[in-house]
């Protein structure tokens, strides 16, 4: 089956531009290509050069290719609106430039929805005024990337508000599909409890793009019986290599395949970088992986 198959920084534990924790940009994106991958992402707008020409060098010198960027702001506090759009802009305008065909807005991950991450029982809802906010602002993002050519795709992800699968349909039921498809990450649904595979099968017409990873079954049946919040499990290496975790790639491909899928997969693993100490060996494995199921 062929898919495009890709890394990127957050592999590395860069999920922010500025953080003193993150590796030199150069060493990553080697890496990357070191791995045996010809596809990324951008990561955080900033931590790669910002100048169109030298990063489209610095990727064509490691015969990479760019797949999609990512807006990971706050979605759902409309004091952050002009933030959110200006990040949205620079992201859009610098992926368009060296060829990203995708934009993945996620929103940002909050102290109250990481506490309670993969607990839909406990989670606090979005109160209605905010989610309004936030459904129009994710129209607001798509606009700025459509006008570039780029397909707007929205992400669940845990820890945040939009995480179990009540919330990513209510979005997807105010969103247009013609206008945002939906980036499937198999690691955030099953930390929330939603089979990826059977939300797949519901939504492939609408599934354009893949973030493939994997969690530890062990840490995961732990994060959720001693309620322990997101970034710890991260600390606890709730993210692994695709193909040791819960995970079913087999009924994956075969879904991909019966659905005729020919887009491409981030793979990531969520790591903190100061306890992660072989992101390159976990990259190579996870490629190696995909391969003997098949991708």
């Amino acid at each position: 089956m062929d898919v495009k198959l890709a890394n990127a920084p957050v592999s590395w534990g860069v999920d922010y531009a500025e953080d003193p924790k993150n590796p030199p940009w150069q060493k990553v994106m080697d890496e990357i290509a070191q791995a045996g991958y010809r596809h990324t992402e951008l990561g955080p707008y900033g931590f790669y050069p910002t100048d169109a020409d030298v990063l489209s060098k610095e990727f064509a010198s490691r015969s990479l290719s760019v797949e999609a960027g990512f807006v990971f702001q706050i979605l759902h506090d409309p004091s952050r609106t002009e933030a959110v759009l200006d990040n949205a802009q620079r992201t859009v305008d610098l992926l368009a430039a060296v060829g990203g065909r995708y934009l993945v807005t996620i929103d940002h991950i909050s102290e109250e929805r990481m506490a309670t991450a993969g607990r839909r029982d406990l989670a606090a809802k979005l109160d209605a005024p905010r989610f309004e906010h936030m459904i129009g602002l994710i129209d607001r993002i798509a606009d700025i990337a459509l006008a570039k050519g780029v397909k707007p795709v929205i992400h669940q992800h845990a820890g945040c508000y939009i995480e179990y699968e009540d919330e990513i349909e209510a979005v997807l039921a105010r969103l247009d599909p013609e206008r945002v498809g939906i980036c499937a990450d198999t690691g955030h649904m099953s930390y929330a409890g939603i089979d990826p595979v059977a939300f797949y099968e519901r939504h492939a017409d609408r599934v354009v793009y893949f973030h493939f990873k994997d969690i530890d079954r062990d840490v995961h049946q732990q994060v959720l019986a001693e309620n322990i919040p997101f970034l710890a499990a991260i600390e606890q290496k709730i993210f692994c290599p695709l193909g040791s975790g819960i995970v079913d790639w087999q009924g994956l491909a075969g879904a991909l395949q019966r659905h005729g899928y020919k887009g491409a997969a981030n793979i990531e693993q969520d790591i903190d970088p100061l306890i992660s100490i072989d992101p390159l060996g976990d990259a190579r494995k996870s490629l190696e992986f995909l391969k003997s199921a098949g991708f």
